[in-house]
């Protein structure tokens, strides 16, 4: 049940994480260019 619980955490977290990288790497040189 642990391992069960834990997979399906990481798996979680992955999904989460991947579009929110996604987003940041977008996003990223629009807020550089902004603060300058």
């Amino acid at each position: 049940m642990r391992a069960i619980t834990r997979l399906a955490l990481v798996i979680a977290i992955a999904i989460l994480y991947v579009p929110l990288s996604v987003v940041a790497l977008i996003f990223y040189p629009f807020l550089d260019k902004e603060d300058r």
